[in-house]
């Protein structure tokens, strides 16, 4: 099998063909959905782990993992959900007249791999958050390579979930963001 990061990459560039196919306006649809979702995760997980705290409290490894995978599992599947809710029938999209040429196209590929960046890496981060408890194509922490743990660092929610101005992460600023550019465009 090919390691995660090739993984990661391929998924990524997948969704950039499909934003270069669908364009930018209706691609800015997606990343709204998905930053909001994402938001919605990063607050509830808290919520989440000190809930499940009391459980794991007295609880054995067997139920530990258990849990940790019921954790890796929801959050994987909300994302994925939200995921396919947006591209599938009608979506969010932006109103605008739809940019022809070089400039269309590379806007279109760079919000879809945007898009791929924010799905595949959330649910990247989400795998290793609770040490690949699912035991997704066999990945474990232990065999990732030096390259996928510097990725790592780099996955939308250790990067956008970081605190910034009055103790609010970046999701929320660029959720409110990419809100009132729907709105006013």
């Amino acid at each position: 099998m090919a390691p995660i990061e090739v993984l990661f990459g391929a998924l990524v560039l997948m969704f950039a063909l499909i934003g270069l196919v669908r364009g930018f306006l209706r691609e800015l649809g997606v990343t709204t959905v998905l930053v909001i979702v994402l938001l919605a995760l990063h607050l509830l997980e808290p919520l989440l782990e000190q809930g499940l705290g009391r459980i794991l409290a007295s609880g054995d490894a067997l139920q530990t993992a258990r849990v940790q995978a019921g954790q890796t599992w929801f959050f994987v599947l909300v994302i994925v959900s939200a995921a396919f809710i947006s591209y599938a029938g009608e979506t969010l999209s932006f109103r605008g007249e739809r940019l022809g040429g070089a400039l269309g196209m590379g806007l279109g590929l760079i919000t879809g791999a945007v898009n791929g960046y924010l799905a595949v890496g959330s649910i990247w981060y989400y795998l290793d958050r609770w040490d690949y408890a699912i035991g997704f194509l066999g990945l474990r922490a232990d065999a990732l390579s030096e390259k996928a743990q510097s990725l790592i660092a780099y996955l939308p929610l250790n990067l956008l979930g970081q605190t910034l101005f009055l103790g609010q992460s970046w999701l929320l600023y660029l959720a409110l963001f990419l809100l009132i550019a729907r709105v006013i465009r």
